[in-house]
């Protein structure tokens, strides 16, 4: 996607929002602080659209926010499909091993001078 598309779609998102907001206000809906058995027939389909619609517009709205969503996290992935932070991560992997392993030994010394000291009245 060009970056202009993007952009544009962000524009979107945001005049979605907007919409959305409006749609999804029920003071905004036909027979609005009138109790259900109050509304004519007309009203209670009207704002059952309203509802609908607000769900619509919803819908389209997320779907815009995670077509952004998607298109930014790929611009993250450079072009080689190498993730920079792999080498990274690989390092600090290799590194807690190495800890881990030293203090395995450390523990296992200690252990092993307090059963010689047992053992042999040390």
């Amino acid at each position: 996607m060009r970056p202009d598309q993007v952009e544009r779609l962000k524009e979107l998102t945001e005049k979605l929002a907007d919409r959305f907001l409006m749609d999804a206000d029920p003071s905004e809906w036909p027979g609005d602080g009138k109790s259900p058995a109050d509304l004519t027939q007309q009203e209670r389909g009207d704002a059952y659209w309203s509802k609908k619609n607000a769900m619509a517009t919803g819908g389209v709205l997320r779907y815009t926010m995670d077509i952004v969503k998607h298109h930014e996290s790929q611009a993250d992935i450079p072009q080689d499909g190498v993730d920079p932070d792999a080498d990274l991560d690989k390092k600090i992997k290799e590194a807690e091993r190495r800890a881990t392993s030293a203090v395995n030994r450390a523990i296992d010394k200690a252990r092993k001078r307090s059963f010689d000291a047992k053992t042999h009245g040390g």
